[in-house]
């Protein structure tokens, strides 16, 4: 039979999952809005990002309340600690989501220059990056987390790959300035998307290790 600590920490898990399945969504759901230029989805989207905000403060309340009245030891402390963290990307990830869609209901459903590809590419990997480190959390796997910090330079990569294109663009028609500077826009939240998608996985580490890997040089 699970302890008063041990439901209270599952509680807090259970609502962060829950906070991170809403994250993935939005990202899915924002890609989804731009490329079929669905505007009434996008304003969805940017009302939905609410739900998201809300789970950040319960969760922020449970984990501090958890801390003072628990006073957790050693990986009890270090979860807990990790979970407080996370939840701060994960709002951030609903909030770039929401630019995303921003972005979308800008463009007024007005045809794309060209099919998407590199952008949702994009997404898919920050979708992937994050749910594989809620799986290296869940399975206390390092290797794992570390395999997924790398993943973080192809969305980097991505990200310049699209600027040049849509910069050559601008460069040979003005009337595509509007929608490429959109695009680059959309990009640039997908690879800050990516950056905490990183930032859970190092939160992984740490739980994990008790290792803090950010800004180090592998």
């Amino acid at each position: 039979m699970a302890t008063y600590l041990e439901q209270e920490l599952e509680d807090i898990k259970s609502k962060i999952y829950e906070m991170a399945d809403l994250a993935m969504e939005s990202i899915s759901r924002s890609i989804d809005a731009l490329k079929n230029s669905d505007v009434d989805e996008a304003s969805k989207i940017i009302d939905d990002d609410t739900a998201l905000d809300l789970l950040e403060v319960a969760i922020d309340d449970d984990c501090i309340k958890f801390l003072v009245t628990r006073q957790p030891a050693a990986v009890h402390l270090r979860l807990v600690l990790s979970l407080l963290k996370i939840n701060t990307d994960l709002e951030r990830i609903g909030d770039l989501s929401t630019n995303v869609a921003r972005e979308t209901i800008r463009l007024e459903g007005r045809p794309l220059l060209k099919p998407l590809v590199d952008i949702p590419r994009m997404a898919s990997i920050a979708i992937e990056m994050i749910r594989d480190s809620f799986k290296a959390i869940t399975e206390q796997d390092v290797c794992l987390a570390r395999e997924i910090i790398e993943r973080d330079r192809e969305i980097d990569e991505l990200n310049l790959q699209v600027f040049r294109e849509l910069f050559t663009y601008m460069a040979e028609d003005a009337h595509h300035l509007t929608q490429s500077l959109s695009l680059i826009m959309i990009a640039k939240a997908l690879e800050r998307i990516g950056d905490h998608a990183t930032n859970i996985a190092e939160r992984a580490i740490f739980y994990i290790e008790g290792v803090d890997v950010r800004h180090c040089d592998d």
